[in-house]
């Protein structure tokens, strides 16, 4: 099995952060999104990650191929993108019987820990929720 490398200190990011910071939506969570996102170095996500943003943004905003392409290279090259490995997956099934997240959830909280991210930003998970002790999930939306 491939682990992917540790990265220390960093955060994930998940798809409905990134959404509401591209999309045309609400102005409120798009400031607060762009200010986040703008805070960080270099942002973790994996391909499921590139997957729904990309299908999201051509069906609820009016992104259209070329915008895409240029999405899909600008994450690529600013962010750290995880490649998938079987023991995410495993990981992911662990998860879903200890925390009863949804099945997507499970794959970018495995796929956090599996890299050493020490926090997740997401809108659809727990608000501070601790994973396995060294993982916490914020909204950073909250609030908003």
């Amino acid at each position: 099995m491939t682990v992917p490398a540790p990265v220390k200190h960093s955060a994930w990011v998940d798809t409905n952060i990134w959404f509401y910071a591209l999309s045309a939506g609400d102005e409120t969570k798009r400031l607060a999104a762009n200010r986040l996102l703008d805070s960080l170095e270099r942002p973790v996500i994996n391909s499921q990650v590139v997957r729904e943003l990309c299908i999201n943004l051509l069906k609820k905003s009016s992104y259209d191929e070329a915008a895409i392409q240029e999405l899909v290279a600008s994450l690529y090259r600013d962010c750290h993108v995880v490649p998938e490995s079987a023991s995410v997956f495993l990981r992911a099934s662990e998860l879903r019987k200890q925390y009863s997240f949804s099945y997507w959830d499970s794959l970018i909280v495995g796929a956090a820990l599996e890299t050493g991210c020490e926090i997740i930003y997401s809108e659809d998970m727990q608000h501070g929720l601790r994973v396995e002790g060294r993982l916490i999930i914020l909204n950073p939306l909250a609030g908003v």
